[in-house]
């Protein structure tokens, strides 16, 4: 007598799924490019300012003449309360902070009152800082001229910062 053969056949189920694979290859490149589309799309809009979202202002400062932006910045280590904070910023005379300014001759107004911390501004023409230990206020007249500048502070890399001059 003779036995029913007890493994199925291995055709079918490799038939079926190769028919499944291929209705579903289309399907999955179409849903594909489809959201494709739609996150492009949503990105443009997003950064395209409309008659009811202006335009965000630039952050520049530029050199007084006659009515312009005031030329001093100021310089702080730490923050005001914790003058140990690992904190170090540069900001304009409305007390934003200073990204991008027009070339030109700006006094920087440095306020130093940590014993741990200094602040060191570097740059093409400028290499300016106030030392540790000391506690100090300086004031430096600098000219800044286009290039990219950075301030830090000298024991604690990780606080630092830059800004552009154009």
């Amino acid at each position: 007598m003779s036995q029913p053969d007890q493994f199925p056949t291995v055709t079918q189920p490799v038939a079926r799924g190769i028919d499944r694979r291929r209705v579903k290859s289309p399907l999955a490149l179409a849903t594909a490019v489809g959201l494709l589309l739609l996150v492009s799309a949503c990105g443009d809009s997003a950064t395209t300012p409309t008659a009811t979202q202006p335009a965000a202002a630039p952050t520049t400062s530029e050199p007084s003449s006659g009515g312009g932006a005031d030329k001093t910045l100021t310089g702080l280590v730490g923050e005001e309360g914790d003058v140990d904070a690992y904190k170090i910023s540069l900001k304009d005379s409305t007390g934003a902070p200073v990204t991008t300014l027009k070339a030109g001759d700006y006094e920087i107004k440095v306020k130093d009152p940590s014993k741990i911390h200094n602040f060191k501004l570097t740059g093409t023409g400028v290499d300016e800082k106030t030392s540790v230990p000391e506690i100090a206020d300086a004031t430096w007249k600098v000219k800044l001229v286009a290039g990219t500048y950075t301030y830090t502070c000298g024991p604690h890399p990780k606080m630092t910062g830059t800004f552009t001059v154009t």
